[in-house]
């Protein structure tokens, strides 16, 4: 029986939210003099440098990080077609304040990416190298936001959605080190010096046992080094298993976890000949754990009252769901030409993505696109074998139609990188780009946020009728049609021996007066 006390009940839900990107930029200056074991500076090849976050913390709405930058400069020697490495660890401090709407939000993500690197020699000894690394910033998460549970009192009729949602997030962070060796087998030459390194990471399995989250992954390293007879490349596996702890973790709950590399030591080491054919590699890997739990609740999505007015406000509301496997791929094709050279050979070819955005698709009314740009290099040598550097910038835009543009992707990565000799003075190259691993997937679901019954009014008089008759359609719902005349859809099924909610067919119906 309804009464004239009011009463609503509210629920708070997770929803997802994000800070705007900030961007940060951090210069790089290297004044270097070769040491006295390098040939002098005659022709530069290539500039680069890798950058990475190694570690971060934040205090009293200060985020405080380190940003790790290891410089690469490729050169050769007067008169020698032997590739130089120089390498420099540089390591800048840097602070962000975060914006007060924001500092609530429980995971900020950093990324670094050079934004330039420009390299002269200022004399045969010396190099003087100028560029700036590119820091961005995003808070990510989800906070609470009320919705309207249940309502009684004042004659209102409720319709509730049942609705699959995350009650509960729990992050924690798993730092390890990664020990392995990297042997040159012996049919490959010795190495005389590292030019470039890439380590890829995967995760193959995330299971909660014992209240304790289990991880499996790989980690993939591959070298490109300089031997006394040319240019070589190796690759290596290393499996790893490691165990994360967070109070709170059951078995039933589902898991993400994404990898990032903070730190890289290549350490080589001499046989007793002098050759150096073995390679200490100690990786600082950083895992990113997520463990959600999931449950049903009823929330309410309509609401009247069968005899005062009703204002009411319903959003969408983006709801986070479970986790879901993702795993798509782009191909990139670009042709890198070097005029006034005829190639003989390529040693090796590279591209690294940068630049990356997220942002809603403007041709379809689901789905996002990711654009950035793809850096793309090639490592050759001319008629007279001399080694040459190709470098050229490819934009690109990427449709994903199943991925919303709220969401957090893992990061993208570049699967494989082929390319063909096309001409004298051209390569053409075709880079399978890579999105994979586990998101957080997110639901649309309109349900009301506030709502308010004028008690102090009554509905118009033409609504006093004992019975009412209405011709109701196929497919048609029993709430529209309460609601439409201000009765109680139970008061409808009944009169009517209706056992469904919607109806089947055309028919003749008596709409009961419930005030």
């Amino acid at each position: 029986m309804q009464t004239n006390e009011w009463l609503v009940r509210r629920e708070a839900v997770y929803v997802p939210a994000q800070m705007p990107e900030a961007v940060q930029e951090q210069s790089v200056e290297l004044d270097y003099v070769l040491p006295d074991y390098y040939p002098d500076f005659f022709r530069l090849l290539h500039c680069s440098a890798d950058t990475h976050i190694t570690g971060q913390e934040l205090t009293d709405g200060v985020l405080q990080y380190t940003l790790r930058v290891t410089v690469h400069v490729l050169y050769c020697g007067e008169q020698s077609n032997t590739v130089q490495a120089v390498t420099q660890q540089l390591t800048y401090t840097r602070q962000y304040q975060i914006p007060p709407d924001a500092a609530a939000l429980p995971d900020f993500r950093l990324t670094a990416e050079p934004s330039y690197m420009n390299c002269r020699a200022v004399s045969h000894r010396r190099i003087d190298l100028r560029g700036a690394v590119r820091i961005r910033i995003r808070g990510t998460g989800e906070l609470p936001r009320e919705v309207l549970s249940g309502a009684e009192g004042l004659h209102v009729q409720c319709r509730a959605e049942t609705v699959r949602c995350i009650t509960q997030v729990l992050r924690t962070q798993k730092r390890f080190v990664l020990s392995e060796e990297i042997r040159i087998p012996p049919e490959q030459p010795a190495l005389l010096s590292v030019l470039r390194e890439q380590t890829a990471l995967s995760i193959s399995e995330t299971r909660i046992v014992a209240g304790k989250l289990v991880i499996k992954g790989e980690a993939a390293v591959s070298l490109l080094y300089t031997a006394e007879s040319g240019i070589e490349t190796i690759t290596a596996s290393f499996p790893f298993s490691q165990i994360a702890e967070q109070d709170g973790l059951t078995d039933e709950m589902p898991a993400a976890v994404r990898a990032s590399l903070s730190e890289l030591l290549l350490t080589p080491e001499s046989e007793n000949d002098g050759n150096i054919r073995l390679m200490h590699c100690d990786m600082q890997i950083t895992l990113h754990c997520e463990a959600v739990r999931t449950g049903e609740t009823a929330l309410l999505s309509d609401l009247y009252s069968t005899v005062h007015p009703v204002t009411l406000q319903a959003e969408d509301i983006p709801l986070l769901r479970e986790p879901a496997e993702i795993s798509e791929t782009f191909r990139i094709k670009s042709s890198l030409t070097k005029p006034d050279s005829v190639l003989t050979r390529v040693y090796a070819a590279w591209a690294e993505p940068s630049g990356i955005a997220l942002s809603a698709d403007p041709a379809q009314e689901t789905g996002a696109v990711l654009s950035g740009v793809l850096h793309c290099c090639v490592l050759a040598a001319d008629e007279a074998d001399h080694p040459l550097m190709l470098e050229q910038d490819e934009p690109f835009t990427w449709a994903l139609p199943s991925v919303s543009a709220e969401q957090e992707l893992p990061p993208v990565t570049v699967r494989s990188c082929t390319y063909t000799l096309s001409g004298s003075d051209t390569v053409s190259l075709q880079a399978e780009l890579a999105v994979s691993g586990t998101v957080l997937k997110q639901g649309t679901c309109r349900l009301l946020t506030e709502v308010s019954v004028d008690s102090s009014e009554r509905l118009p008089a033409e609504d006093d009728y004992a019975l009412r008759l209405y011709f109701g359609q196929p497919e048609e719902s029993l709430w529209d049609i309460a609601k439409r005349y201000h009765t109680a859809p139970d008061a409808v099924r009944e009169e009517n021996a209706l056992a469904e909610d919607t109806l089947g067919a055309a028919q003749m119906l008596l709409i009961p007066n419930v005030k």
